[in-house]
């Protein structure tokens, strides 16, 4: 039952797609008609060819312009081929189904490990290349960037090279152009570029073999509205390189006596950083014209006032009536307090014991 569940759920939802049946190969090529992202309202379709005269593709083309997008559409059209589904496309569709699919798209950052972004995709890349042989497609993101660009570019080449000699097929997206020359002079590699319409300055998200395409950086920068002037110092230097470098003279402005003698005005529960200690805490009390009393962790320190600055005022931290003291005093203490105020007998017996135990150790 569950097999057939799973089968007639495949079916459903190539119906819901416009799915066709999908010709499948055994000569590891990748060749594309009019096919469709099947997540996505009004995709572009792609036309692709890979694998028959060429193993390698580097796609080039502006930010936003839909390079991501096409290996995406790719990965997911080889799975789902490989899953059974049928697939949105043209009716001369046909797709290798490869032993291996290995991706490497977008910001992998983990705060956890403290990886950078070269880091980490450099981590997925050397996972990839342990486990690369033959029959195997991977697909590669912004290839090399993260890093300076000529050893980003210079290493991302020399890993392709290793990933074409165990006979991989790769597709990969870059703005460098020493990965496009790559291209363009390898005999087994295509470029491939998004198109993009100069008159209306906007991508048409559309891939087209064999070309090379911009970046378009100003485009997108214009797009982004950043300030005309800057774009047009920007196409400047492009040509000439005269940067603007002199040093512009500021006036430092003049306080008055009275506002450097100043101390800061606190409130008690106010989050405060203390140069002192090098930490943050929490405003507790003044203790006389230059020092205050501070808490970090429930542990008081007294300090030298003019050595705190404000970081967050109460206000901005704590709820209307919010019960500041509780921020200084540990919930058995606090409970212990109510206790003797509401007249418990077994707190006064303990407060009693207390009292008894300093008498002795006097």
């Amino acid at each position: 039952m569950v097999e057939l569940d799973s089968i007639f759920a495949r079916g459903k939802y190539s119906q819901s797609i416009d799915g066709k049946k999908i010709a499948i190969n055994d000569q590891e090529e990748l060749i594309f008609d009019q096919v469709k992202h099947p997540l996505l309202q009004d995709a572009v379709p792609l036309d692709l060819t890979l694998g028959v005269d060429n193993r390698g593709l580097i796609i080039t083309g502006p930010n936003a312009g839909g390079k991501t997008v096409v290996l995406k559409t790719i990965a997911l059209v080889c799975l789902m081929t490989g899953f059974g589904l049928c697939v949105n496309h043209g009716g001369n569709s046909s797709i290798g189904i490869f032993k291996k699919i290995f991706i490497d798209i977008g910001d992998q950052q983990s705060l956890e490990n403290s990886l950078s972004t070269f880091s980490a995709h450099m981590q997925n890349i050397s996972y990839i290349l342990h486990q690369t042989t033959d029959n195997t497609l991977i697909l590669l993101d912004e290839f090399g960037s993260g890093t300076e660009p000529n050893e980003g570019a210079a290493l991302a080449i020399a890993t392709m090279e290793y990933m074409y000699k165990k006979k991989a097929i790769i597709i990969a997206t870059t703005h460098y152009g020493e990965i496009k020359d790559f291209a363009l002079q390898h005999e087994d590699f295509q470029t491939a570029a998004m198109a993009f319409d100069s008159a209306t300055l906007t991508p048409k998200y559309q891939l087209l073999l064999n070309q090379v395409g911009q970046s378009n950086a100003f485009w997108i920068a214009q797009k982004m509205e950043i300030y005309p002037e800057i774009l047009q110092n920007a196409q400047q230097y492009l040509v000439d390189k005269n940067y603007t470098t002199a040093k512009i003279e500021r006036k430092k402005p003049q306080r008055s006596l009275k506002e450097s003698s100043a101390q800061p005005v606190f409130q008690k529960g106010d989050r405060i950083w203390s140069q002192e200690l090098k930490e943050s805490g929490l405003f507790y009390s003044y203790q006389d014209h230059d020092h205050a009393q501070i808490s970090i962790n429930k542990q008081f320190y007294t300090v030298l006032l003019k050595r705190l600055t404000l970081e967050i005022s109460r206000e901005h931290l704590y709820p209307e009536n919010y019960d500041l003291e509780q921020l200084f005093i540990d919930f058995h203490e606090r409970k212990f307090n109510k206790d003797i105020d509401r007249g418990s007998k077994k707190a006064q017996k303990q407060l009693r014991k207390q009292a008894e135990d300093r008498n002795k150790h006097r």
